[in-house]
């Protein structure tokens, strides 16, 4: 089932529950992943934009000692997350990481293009963070 297809059916059955913090998440959702064809983006794209927007907010929440509305936006992005897909662990993005590196010769001072050439071929499947952390040690290892 496709991501717009899921919020639809989950739009309704908060409606039916009366959940209207989730019902307002999910709205803006499937609205961001309705017009992803416009901004030439998938509509999971949309969906994971909304939610690093999401947690810049939380931290700007934070650091301005915004406790309430930082859990608000917490709550909301753990919504968010149940229509993300989910990336790989930190065991397997190790693993990832070991087998690029054995198909792949790069140098400490290539780590940006290391970075990318692993992003292009695994960015869906890792948090990009992790992998930025194991890559930059593998490379410094060598």
């Amino acid at each position: 089932m496709d991501v717009i297809s899921r919020l639809q059916e989950d739009m309704k059955t908060a409606m039916k529950a009366g959940q209207k913090d989730r019902l307002s998440v999910i709205r803006m959702l499937l609205s961001d992943a309705k017009v992803a064809d416009l901004k030439k983006i998938t509509p999971d794209e949309a969906v994971a934009a909304y939610g690093k927007k999401l947690a810049k907010g939380i931290e700007e929440m934070q650091k301005y000692a915004k406790i309430a509305e930082a859990q608000q936006l917490k709550a909301e992005l753990a919504i968010v997350q149940e229509y993300l897909p989910k990336k790989a662990s930190t065991e397997d993005t190790a693993k990832l990481v070991d087998e690029f590196l054995a198909k792949n010769t790069f140098t400490e001072k290539q780590f940006g293009q290391a970075m990318g050439a692993f992003m292009k071929a695994h960015g869906a499947q890792v948090d990009p963070g992790m992998a930025n952390q194991l890559l930059k040690q593998k490379l410094a290892g060598k």
